[in-house]
């Protein structure tokens, strides 16, 4: 009897070893972003929206991460944008936890704290576009192009669409926003190579700035273009304010403005018949997804229909990218990890799909053109 015992207890000992061996690594992947619904630059809409895109981009690397041996154990974290310091403080808490992969703040300002929270756990922003994001090393990486490459297309499109020689601009910046200061500066060296002369520079701050100057300026100067390279809650503002002085003016916005669904100018009634354009380093979710191996997978599901802005577009991305660095180097803890993705994150992560220009028409921002 106490032989059977022994027989069994070593049976089930080897197929317990055998469920251990079969059983995929866990990989811990937060994504913490500034989308807290009480925030007034945010809404319970964009959290419901990037929330699913998460569940279904996990949903369509499920398969292919199996077969390598693994599974993603997702952590979702949402903040207010108004502070800041929590893309630190989640950062560090984070990767102290365990966490093998942070997908970080889309603005680049967060996303710039974010890295000091947590130096040597590999990250990537959906969006962060400042130029500083490029010296922070092997580690720590964009899936937007940077300020640089938007600045010029979206001069180079000002120059297209000059009604005179010489065409004239003003820039209205948010000067609490890393990247549209950044924006700004970029897009004033290649305005001077395209011949357009820049009347002034106007800093503003906050969410609601205080418009009055502004405003008196604009009236005065008629610029042909306005430059707001800001987020677009503050972009909207600026172009209402505006309108009512200068109609015929022209905006040019960089990379915050949002598209036809997400974001504070589309559809916006503060906006009314405002004419110009954005450039952005995303293309409308059909032409993206169709560019990567997970997207296509993406593409042939009509769930995919879900996945309609930037970010989600972004996030598909990120699942790519992850499951190629796993399945390739077949990381067995978050410091090997570390590793391979130092070696092969820039090149499953980098930003695929050129300099997208979208049109401001009506009220809403619809697809123009992409230029690589």
């Amino acid at each position: 009897m106490k032989r059977t015992f022994a027989f069994t207890a070593l049976q089930i000992g080897i197929i317990t070893s055998q469920i251990a061996l079969a059983s995929p690594i866990k990989v811990q992947v937060a994504f913490v972003e500034a989308l807290a619904p009480k925030d007034t630059t945010s809404s319970e809409r964009f959290q419901k929206e990037y929330e699913a895109s998460v569940a279904i981009a996990k949903t369509y690397s499920k398969s292919e991460l199996a077969k390598c041996g693994y599974e993603v154990d997702e952590k979702l974290v949402f903040y207010d944008a108004s502070d800041s310091l929590q893309a630190l403080e989640q950062a560090k808490k984070l990767s102290e936890g365990g966490s093998w992969l942070l997908v970080g703040p889309r603005r680049s300002n967060h996303y710039l704290l974010f890295v000091k929270g947590a130096p040597e756990t590999p990250s990537v922003s959906l969006m962060a576009s400042a130029k500083e994001i490029s010296s922070l090393g092997a580690l720590h990486l964009s899936l937007a192009p940077q300020n640089d490459a938007m600045a010029k297309v979206a001069a180079a499109k000002a120059s297209d669409l000059g009604a005179r020689k010489s065409p004239t601009y003003l820039s209205v910046v948010s000067g609490d926003c890393v990247t549209c200061v950044d924006f700004a500066k970029d897009f004033s060296g290649y305005a001077a190579k395209e011949g357009l002369i820049k009347l002034g520079e106007l800093t503003i701050t906050g969410d609601s700035p205080d418009l009055k100057e502004v405003v008196a300026i604009a009236k005065k100067q008629k610029p042909d273009f306005i430059l707001l390279p800001n987020y677009s809650k503050v972009s909207a503002a600026v172009i209402h304010a505006v309108m009512s002085v200068h109609p015929k003016v022209i905006f040019i916005g960089g990379d915050g403005w949002g598209d036809s669904k997400f974001g504070f100018v589309q559809n916006n009634d503060n906006v009314g018949s405002a004419q110009g354009f954005t450039v952005r380093g995303f293309p409308p979710h059909g032409v993206g997804l169709g560019e990567f191996d997970l997207g296509k997978r993406a593409l042939k599901d009509p769930g995919a229909s879900q996945l309609a802005s930037g970010s989600s577009l972004a996030i598909v991305k990120a699942f790519d990218g992850l499951t190629k660095i796993l399945c390739e180097k077949r990381p067995k803890d978050a410091g090997s990890f570390a590793k391979a993705f130092k070696e092969l994150g820039k090149k499953s992560l980098s930003a695929p799909w050129g300099v997208s220009v979208y049109s401001l028409k009506s009220g809403d921002i619809v697809y123009s053109e992409t230029r690589r």
